[in-house]
């Protein structure tokens, strides 16, 4: 009986704490968004990660500083994934849904 009640408290736990993972990428985003007129669209990050993409996929679209800050929160936080291209064109192409 006391497994059973272990693995709920594990699982709630989890839950409890990808909620959060998304409530802190969702505030940095929004927090962004509402610089970027100040702050501009892009910077050398996000100028730097384009020209590296572009290199390797000559049909990669720009993302602004925001969409970057947003796509590496998500990757680092919620899925542990690596920032590569692919994983950021991946997050991005599901935005609109988050």
């Amino acid at each position: 009986m006391s497994k059973i009640i272990l693995f709920i408290a594990f699982i709630c736990l989890c839950v409890a704490v990808q909620a959060q993972d998304r409530e802190i990428c969702r505030r940095i985003r929004e927090r962004c968004d509402s610089r970027a007129e100040r702050n501009g669209r892009t910077n050398d990050v996000s100028d730097i990660f384009n020209e590296n993409c572009r290199r390797l996929d000559r049909r990669w679209r720009n993302i602004s500083r925001c969409e970057l800050a947003w796509a590496t929160c998500q990757l680092t936080l919620e899925r542990c994934e690596t920032l590569s291209c692919d994983n950021v064109r991946r997050v991005l192409t599901r935005r609109p849904n988050e």
